[in-house]
């Protein structure tokens, strides 16, 4: 409850900046209408699509995309005086906004291997209320895509360092995971995950 007060506060506090100045921006203030457009559509398209488990290829793609728009976002807080389009504005990237951090702090990449060509292992952090971190195996699609084949969340493993594959065929993959060994006493734990007609 705490941190949603703050954030609000915060959002209130940058909003009143334009009240503090006499100075206006036009030209600024066009652009950023156009730029805050733009960062609002690819950020919701971008996270539209990782919802139906594509994602864009690199480390770092969504992550850059995503600090734009919170740049532009506040930006247009501080620089935009505030008038009825600027409150009804607001009130729909207040959201976003708040989408936008915890972005950040879900699903943050702790391993990545290369299985083969178009395939390969990765592990996030799992959410607020996840026991360990998700294993999930991507497939190359569309040239600039990675889309989520196979997920596994309820492995309980934290702090996994390292993922050696024992066997691939085109029934099974099998795994040998090593982690902190907090939740799980297995070090390193096997896992056989079914891979025909999947990955």
């Amino acid at each position: 409850m705490t941190v949603i007060l703050i954030f609000i506060g915060l959002i209130i506090g940058l909003n009143c900046i334009p009240l503090l100045t006499k100075f206006t921006f036009p030209k600024v203030e066009k652009a950023l209408v156009i730029m805050i457009a733009v960062s609002t559509i690819l950020f919701l398209a971008f996270g539209f699509l990782e919802l139906y488990g594509y994602s864009l290829k690199g480390h770092y793609t969504f992550k850059i995309i995503t600090w734009i728009f919170i740049v532009i976002t506040i930006l247009f807080f501080v620089l935009f005086k505030n008038t009825r389009r600027k409150l009804l504005t607001v009130f729909v990237l207040t959201p976003l906004f708040l989408l936008s951090f915890l972005t950040f702090i879900l699903g943050q990449l702790v391993y990545e291997r290369q299985l083969d060509v178009n395939n390969k292992i990765t592990v996030t952090k799992g959410g607020f209320l996840a026991c360990g971190e998700i294993i999930t195996i991507k497939q190359t699609k569309f040239l600039f895509f990675d889309k989520n084949v196979s997920q596994v969340s309820n492995l309980c493993l934290q702090g996994i360092t390292n993922i050696e594959i024992i066997k691939i065929d085109d029934k099974y993959a099998e795994f040998l995971i090593y982690h902190n060994g907090k939740l799980d006493s297995e070090n390193p734990y096997k896992y056989e995950m079914e891979r025909k007609n999947v990955w």
